[in-house]
């Protein structure tokens, strides 16, 4: 017995539709003064029907980047904020969209996005308070 193209077609296919549920990695700056950003990238997640999973907050005993690319894989889509340039934010967009998964980009305006990045559409931000409805629209319209 041996597993066609088209088998092979359809098992990427379930892993990455099984890797669905509700659960949505953020990958961004963590620290004190990201707290006002973090917030509201949850409420716009959450606000979409989704649940948002900022690893700092998982509970696991393997080191972090495992632990990190097993929920990038878990996850229906990805959203990154890209605000203050953090390697791990693009290191982390750059294997969800190897795995296929819809990454949606935020970025408070007036950053200069690195040149690949900047070619995606992006969701600019001036203050926090702009991120949960216009994420919530992006999901409803893009994801769901």
């Amino acid at each position: 017995m041996s597993l066609l193209p088209e088998g092979y077609a359809r098992i990427d296919e379930l892993q990455k539709s099984t890797a669905n549920g509700k659960n949505v990695l953020v990958a961004m700056k963590f620290g004190e003064d990201t707290k006002p950003l973090r917030e509201a990238i949850r409420t716009g997640i959450c606000n979409a029907g989704y649940i948002a999973i900022f690893i700092d907050e998982v509970q696991h005993n393997d080191f972090i980047t495992p632990e990190l690319l097993k929920h990038i894989k878990n996850s229906k889509f990805v959203v990154v904020d890209l605000t203050h340039q953090n390697n791990g934010a693009y290191f982390e967009e750059g294997y969800a969209m190897g795995l296929g998964k819809p990454v949606i980009q935020l970025c408070r305006t007036g950053v200069n996005l690195h040149f690949d990045a900047a070619q995606k559409n992006t969701i600019m931000w001036d203050t926090e308070s702009d991120i949960p409805q216009h994420l919530k629209n992006r999901i409803i319209a893009t994801i769901d």
